[in-house]
C-alpha cells in the first residue's frame, strides 16, 4: 500500500511538502485561537471552581478541626468540673457521715449519763428507804431497852419522845 501512495503522489513520507506545512500551521493556529478563546475559559472556570471548593473544603475542615479541639476542650473543662463536683460531694458525704457519728456517740453518751443519773437517784432513795428502816429498828430496840431499863413500860407517846432523842443524839455523833 506504500507502494501505492509512493507511485500516486510521488513522494514518500519523509517529503515535505510547503502546502502541506502551511495548511497544518493554519490549521494549528485556527485550533489553537479556538481553544484559547472556547476551550480555555471554560476550563480555566472550571479549575478555579475546583480550586475554589478544594480551598472551601480545606477552609471547612480547619473549622471542623477548630470546632473538634474546642469542643474537646470544653468536655475536658466539664469532666474536670464534674471530678471536682464528686469530690466535693464526697467530702461533704464524709463530713456528714463523721457530724452523724459524733451526734449518735453524743446522744449514746447522754443517754448513758441519763441512765446513771437514775441509777444513782434510785440507789439514792433506796438507801434512804434502808436508812429509815434502820432507824426504825433503832427506835423499836430503843424503845424495848428502854422499857427494860426502867422496868416498866413507858406510854407509846413517851416512846417516841425518847426514841427521837437517841435518834437526833446519834445524828449530831455522826
Amino acid at each position: 500500500m506504500l507502494d501505492l501512495l509512493i507511485a500516486a503522489g510521488g513522494g514518500g513520507l519523509t517529503d515535505v511538502s510547503i502546502p502541506t506545512v502551511i495548511w497544518t500551521w493554519v490549521v494549528f493556529g485556527v485550533t489553537l485561537w479556538l481553544l484559547s478563546k472556547i476551550a480555555w475559559p471554560m476550563l480555566q472556570a472550571k479549575m478555579e471552581e475546583r480550586e475554589v471548593r478544594i480551598r472551601e473544603g480545606l477552609e471547612k475542615a480547619e473549622e471542623a478541626g477548630r470546632r473538634a479541639a474546642e469542643l474537646l476542650e470544653r468536655q475536658e473543662q466539664i469532666l474536670q468540673e464534674a471530678r471536682t463536683e464528686a469530690g466535693q460531694l464526697l467530702s461533704e458525704s464524709r463530713a456528714a457521715a463523721e457530724n452523724m457519728k459524733g451526734e449518735t456517740l453524743a446522744a449514746a453518751q447522754r443517754e448513758i449519763e441519763a441512765q446513771r443519773d437514775r441509777a444513782k437517784r434510785e440507789i439514792e432513795l433506796e438507801r434512804a428507804k434502808a436508812v429509815d428502816v434502820l432507824r426504825r429498828a433503832a427506835v423499836d430496840l430503843t424503845l424495848e431497852a428502854a422499857g427494860r431499863v426502867l422496868e416498866r413500860e413507858l406510854k407509846d407517846e413517851d416512846h417516841r419522845r425518847l426514841a427521837a432523842g437517841v435518834i437526833q443524839e446519834v445524828e449530831s455523833l455522826q
